[in-house]
């Protein structure tokens, strides 16, 4: 039985489809299919049956779930311990990032980072996923949440409020009643002034294209709307309470050095990013 069987079995139940758990597990569909038969093979029955919201557990499914959970505890326990161990400062780091705040402020900073590590191999995991510290998934990550996990360590950076934002364009033609450009995200789902929907989509840069191209409104991070020099503000309303923005590592990584200058290098720059972060400085005033 392999671990890589066990981790396929795992991710498929979180992710909740063999498409979604690939591309969490960096790898392809077929990969991911032929892993959970040949654990199947290897088990002597099957894990999954029909159920009325797809794909269910059989018994023995079941039974090897908590198993395997303590199994990938224990994997990931080791893997930080020997990671904790490396006391070099020349090597890999992983930084678990969403895209939109990678895009939108971060990637000068990560490249003053490589600048001055040159040593240091950044692999960046680019995810609005909230990639698990416990599971050894990222060394470091900056997570946007109002409740970090009770296993980090780390600190909070910033609050990130929201705010309602268009294209000049769009304001200088505004039709009689609002066209709204909803995210799947509960607070910028429905309009906060009368409009009617006209698009939704599921990330924030697809959002923003939307809203620069004179599509309509959107209620998105103010990080991100004031460092788009395609969008502005919706005059008359302001900047609304939402999430924190913290960087974070598991308690058993704080003493690798790698770990460390980079959570380090991150204060510091949020520090400098922090007006454009709550929101209180757009970036183009």
């Amino acid at each position: 039985m392999h671990w890589d069987h066990l981790r396929a079995f795992l991710t498929f139940l979180r992710e909740g489809s063999v498409r979604q758990a690939a591309r969490r597990l960096n790898t392809t569909h077929s990969t991911v299919a032929r892993q959970l038969k040949a654990l199947e093979a290897d088990l002597g029955g099957a894990l999954f049956e029909p159920g009325p919201k797809g794909r269910a557990l059989t018994p023995l499914g079941r039974r090897i779930l908590p198993l395997a959970e303590r199994m990938e505890q224990d994997a990931a326990a080791i893997g930080r311990a020997a990671f904790a161990e490396d006391t070099s400062l020349a090597g890999p780091v992983c930084l678990s990032v969403s895209e939109s705040l990678y895009l939108s402020v971060l990637a000068p900073v990560l490249d003053r980072f490589l600048r001055q590590f040159p040593m240091i191999t950044l692999e960046l995991a680019m995810s609005d996923h909230l990639s698990s510290l416990s599971r050894r998934e990222a060394d470091v990550v900056i997570r946007i949440t109002k409740s970090p996990p009770d296993s980090a360590i780390g600190r909070k950076v910033s609050t990130s409020p929201l705010c309602a934002y268009a294209a000049p364009v769009y304001l200088e033609n505004r039709p009689k009643l609002d066209r709204w450009i909803a995210i799947d995200y509960e607070p910028s789902l429905k309009p906060v002034l009368p409009a009617r929907t006209v698009a939704t989509t599921s990330t924030l840069p697809s959002a923003a294209r939307l809203m620069r191209d004179g599509q309509g409104i959107g209620l998105i991070p103010c990080y991100f709307g004031d460092t788009d020099p395609g969008l502005v503000r919706l005059p008359g309303h302001d900047p609304v309470p939402d999430m924190d923005i913290w960087v974070l590592t598991h308690a058993d990584l704080k003493t690798n050095p790698r770990v460390r200058v980079l959570m380090d290098f991150l204060y510091d720059a949020f520090g400098e990013l922090a007006p454009i972060l709550a929101g209180t400085r757009p970036s183009s005033s």
